[in-house]
């Protein structure tokens, strides 16, 4: 079976928009899609009252099978890169997103901007632990070693606050479905996209 093993070429690049999957876009949305100016409340905490009792976002474990270049090894890449989200927003630490992102994943890029503008900030993240399960993984597609992967996201509670207390932007628990694109890039997984799933 021949799988891309280097980097996505152009040809491959440029079938991706041929796809069902508007993959390459920031999340139209969804409740992983860094929020929106209409989504923003500012709230001021009660004057004297502690934060929300939530426990620091903890870094996912990296599964071993993320170094295999096979089915498992994509589901094993999908689940830690969702899960690794929330570890990113409350600490500004976007390397790891960054190192498993394409430069085609809109999604991707939006996601570890916000990171970054939170901690320029000095605002804080907390809450939304996030959970992955996968639901169903397609044929790989055998022109452009993309593999797509529905998923089942749940995702805790979450908010972000600024220095003076003040919430900025808050959103409830919520379980969803995406679809994620994944490819092996220089013996490495990476993500070129996460969407809505194609209805049919």
């Amino acid at each position: 079976m021949t799988r891309i093993r280097t980097r996505l070429t152009a040809a491959a690049a440029a079938a991706l928009t041929g796809l069902a999957l508007t993959a390459c876009t920031a999340d139209e949305g969804g409740p992983i899609a860094a929020p929106t100016s209409e989504a923003v409340t500012t709230s001021p905490a009660p004057s004297g009252s502690p934060s929300p009792a939530t426990p620091p976002v903890e870094k996912p474990v990296r599964p071993a099978a993320v170094d295999q270049d096979t089915q498992a090894g994509a589901e094993a890449a999908v689940v830690f890169f969702l899960e690794l989200d929330p570890y990113m927003q409350a600490t500004g630490d976007t390397s790891e997103w960054e190192a498993m992102s394409h430069e085609s994943c809109g999604f991707c890029a939006a996601r570890s901007e916000q990171a970054r503008q939170i901690t320029e900030a000095g605002d804080t993240f907390t809450g939304g632990k996030t959970t992955v399960s996968i639901l169903t993984t397609y044929a790989m597609d055998e022109f452009t070693g993309i593999w797509p992967i529905d998923v089942q996201v749940s995702e805790s509670a979450s908010q972000i606050t600024q220095p003076d207390g003040v919430v900025a932007y808050s959103a409830p628990a919520s379980t969803y479905r995406k679809r994620v694109e994944t490819a092996q890039s220089d013996g490495k997984w990476v993500v070129l996209g996460v969407g809505e799933i194609p209805e049919g």
